[in-house]
């Protein structure tokens, strides 16, 4: 496969300095790969972007995940998120790729460890903190984080910034750090002078994500939500309207990140390969396990998402299928 070559840091000419005192706080603060693009030479490109993901929406593909469409102006209009909005920075953090649980019980990789929300945004915070305490951050600097709490388009950020392309699992891809990547995006009220840049596609004739998928949720470059192990694991409510084969995932999924060829071999920026306590009970232990019980271990988790009853759900469908085995 054709790998490409990019650096991890944007750098594109005559762009404003500062942008070399951020991109370093940054990297300082554990983000890898950052990048930045001026909303106002962006606009046709995000524009296009967001035509199709009101057509997602419009098609129902979003399932019963509301504020997706109750968010679908702030989307289509970033600067209903942030009237000041000049520039958008976007930041990249890996996660560890190494799987999470057992083959009859298993979470999607980034559940594990602390609630990435919170740790992302104070970690960006310390970034600009950094930069304004060492005199960079001009007069009158405004920003605004989001880490996947804003109605925010954040693949299509980070596409413009050139920091990867979003693949046929619709996931971006970076080519050095793979999928497994946390993705963060701050609005600014700071023009960089920095134009797009679309990294190309490099998926090319590959289709594992496509067949890996058990539910046919993908079709090359669509996701339909509604038929998602992760969507119906995390963010379906109640019972399932017919009997589905989670392949063994309580929370999440993984397998059309798992076959593709830039996951294989991901620079390690994650800082720790351990699998969190909170995910290392068996079956057994899980299903006697009291809501308060459930609600004390999770906190602080991104599985906060799910809730008891839901889970319970969860564990039951995977307890099934590996009775059916």
């Amino acid at each position: 496969m054709d790998k490409p070559h990019t650096d991890l840091v944007q750098d594109p000419p005559q762009i404003d300095p500062l942008w070399d005192h951020l991109a370093r706080s940054l990297m300082a603060e554990g983000f890898p790969v950052s990048g930045v693009v001026d909303e106002g030479a962006s606009s046709v490109a995000y524009a296009e972007h967001a035509n199709r993901y009101r057509a997602w929406i419009e098609a129902g593909k979003h399932g019963e995940m509301g504020y997706l469409s109750r968010g679908l102006d702030r989307r289509l209009n970033p600067k209903l998120v942030f009237p000041e909005l000049q520039s958008v920075i976007t930041v990249l953090r890996s996660y560890p790729p190494q799987p999470v649980g057992t083959e009859a019980l298993r979470y999607a990789r980034y559940l594990n460890g602390p609630d990435y929300h919170r740790e992302m945004r104070e970690s960006l915070e310390r970034a600009f903190d950094t930069t304004k305490s060492a005199g960079h951050l001009p007069d009158g600097f405004q920003y605004k984080i989001c880490v996947d709490t804003s109605a925010v388009l954040e693949r299509s950020w980070a596409l413009l910034s050139g920091l990867g392309w979003i693949g046929k699992n619709t996931l971006l891809i970076h080519p050095q750090l793979g999928s497994y990547v946390f993705i963060g995006v701050i609005f600014t009220n700071h023009r960089f002078n920095a134009s797009p840049i679309q990294m190309k596609d490099y998926c090319g004739p590959c289709t594992r994500c496509l067949n890996a998928c058990p539910t046919n949720a993908l079709q090359s470059h669509d996701l339909d939500s509604r038929k998602c192990i992760s969507y119906l694991t995390l963010e379906k409510r109640g019972p399932w309207e017919q009997e589905i084969n989670p392949k063994g995932y309580v929370a999440g999924c993984d397998l059309c990140q798992e076959v593709c060829p830039y996951n294989t071999k991901p620079v390690k920026y994650a800082e720790s390969n351990d699998v969190a306590a909170y995910l290392e009970l068996d079956r057994s232990v899980l299903l006697n396990e009291s809501k308060e019980d459930y609600e004390r271990r999770i906190a602080g988790t991104a599985l906060e998402r799910i809730k008891h009853e839901n889970f319970i759900r969860n564990l039951k469908a995977t307890q099934c299928e590996s009775r059916k085995e």
